[in-house]
């Protein structure tokens, strides 16, 4: 028994020496933010597909955002374990997209927390979105392996990568995902008292969809943002409004960051805020063109992004912001 105790003690020293280059995934980099704070960063062809953060509370490990799918979510749950010795007590969900609440249920131990409404919504939509996944994602997966890579620009073949990470991921959950919901909600803000640091999860309301939360560290002045903010990636403007997002952002701003870490995009700073205003201003500036001339730009096979947002993943969304915002201007 002496002999087995000193081995667990040896193991656990080991895991809470770990660093974040040590930890290898085939979905997620680990990147040092400040002593106890990591974000996730996904890796372009792996299947956590958003980015994520592990944060030590002293008495346990909070994880914010879950991934697509529960295999990249088994490897945060053990990432959190290996770099702060706790388990996971806590995960925040930042609003309820699929690839951020995909391995919710790989933290059956924790609480899972989120806005009253993101819960409402994980609840009305994610059931229909893994029905629509069974049936839809082996065609786009077959798809996806049919096409020419030698043929595509390398711009064109990292999100070609992305696409297939994608649909590889949910492919191979198959029947296994179900829906994990949030036990802990709260309208505007929710805090955790940790022995090492408190964290607060904060929401101004509307945003990238109709309810978004982000983690704010006020000490280190780092935030993690989720789809709030997306970095060297246009961001999918279909379930928010762009107005109210501006608005979000600029009270984001006015706290001041150093460091923040977007749902998708290697981690920025307060300048990627104005990237992502001037990305807003684009998309509404281009559907207005469309509205004075009444075209619908949902017909229009020539619309793509322009510079410098052309050179930023997820490029397809463009074209589709722009057709949204063009329906919110025919609504007036």
């Amino acid at each position: 028994m002496k002999d087995f105790l000193l081995s667990g003690i040896s193991f656990f020293i080991v895991l809470s020496n770990i660093t974040a280059q040590d930890f290898q995934s085939k979905h997620f980099t680990i990147q040092k933010l400040d002593d106890g704070v990591w974000a996730l960063i996904h890796k372009n062809g792996g299947f956590a597909i958003c980015n994520a953060g592990i944060i030590d509370l002293g008495d346990g490990a909070l994880v914010f955002d879950a991934f697509l799918s529960p295999e990249p979510a088994q490897e945060i749950k053990k990432a959190a374990f290996a770099l702060t010795g706790h388990p996971v007590k806590w995960v925040v969900n930042s609003h309820y997209h699929n690839d951020h609440i995909g391995g919710n249920q790989i933290f059956e131990q924790a609480h899972i927390i989120s806005t009253e409404r993101t819960r409402e919504l994980i609840s009305k939509f994610q059931p229909e979105e893994i029905a629509a996944d069974k049936k839809q994602i082996p065609i786009e997966l077959e798809k996806d392996r049919k096409k020419d890579m030698a043929k595509m620009s390398p711009h064109e073949l990292q999100e070609h990568i992305m696409d297939l990470g994608y649909n590889e991921a949910l492919a191979r959950v198959d029947d296994s995902l179900r829906v994990v919901l949030p036990d802990l909600t709260f309208k505007d803000q929710f805090i955790i008292h940790g022995s090492r640091r408190s964290v607060y999860i904060l929401s101004y309301g509307e945003g990238h969809t109709e309810s978004d939360a982000f983690l704010w560290l006020p000490r280190e002045k780092i935030a993690f943002l989720g789809d709030l903010l997306f970095v060297q990636n246009q961001p999918w403007i279909g379930d928010g409004n762009m107005d109210h997002w501006s608005a979000y952002l600029d009270s984001i701003a006015r706290l001041t960051p150093k460091k923040l870490v977007p749902g998708h995009g290697p981690v920025g700073t307060v300048a990627d805020i104005d990237s992502m205003k001037s990305y807003f201003s684009s998309v509404r500036n281009r559907a207005n063109d469309y509205f004075k001339n009444r075209i619908d730009p949902g017909a229009d096979s020539t619309l793509k992004s322009p510079a410098p947002f052309d050179e930023w993943l997820l490029s397809a969304f463009y074209k589709a912001n722009v057709h949204t915002e063009y329906k919110r201007m025919s609504k007036k």
